[in-house]
């Protein structure tokens, strides 16, 4: 019969490589948790600074996320033909 205590030299290829996996995953994670970190920082100093060129607001006037979102959005797209005003 086989001992229990020394592990076979599969098991051992196979624990090395669970444990590379594992590493994989975890600094996939923290790279894509890097880079919503950074594209959130990068569109909330764009919402900002287009609020403050915009002067829509008055100054001191907060604004919600949700606001700002939307001004930027419309900012992009420009109006449509549907959604002017008439």
């Amino acid at each position: 019969m086989t001992s229990h205590k020394d592990p076979a030299p599969f098991d051992t290829m196979m624990t090395a490589v669970q444990e590379d996996s594992q590493d994989n995953t975890r600094s996939r994670q923290e790279q894509e948790e890097k880079l919503i970190l950074t594209a959130w920082h990068s569109m909330s100093a764009a919402l900002q600074q287009h609020s403050l060129c915009d002067g829509s607001t008055a100054p001191g006037q907060a604004q919600s996320f949700l606001a700002k979102q939307r001004q930027s959005t419309q900012a992009r797209r420009g109006f449509s033909p549907r959604l002017q005003p008439r």
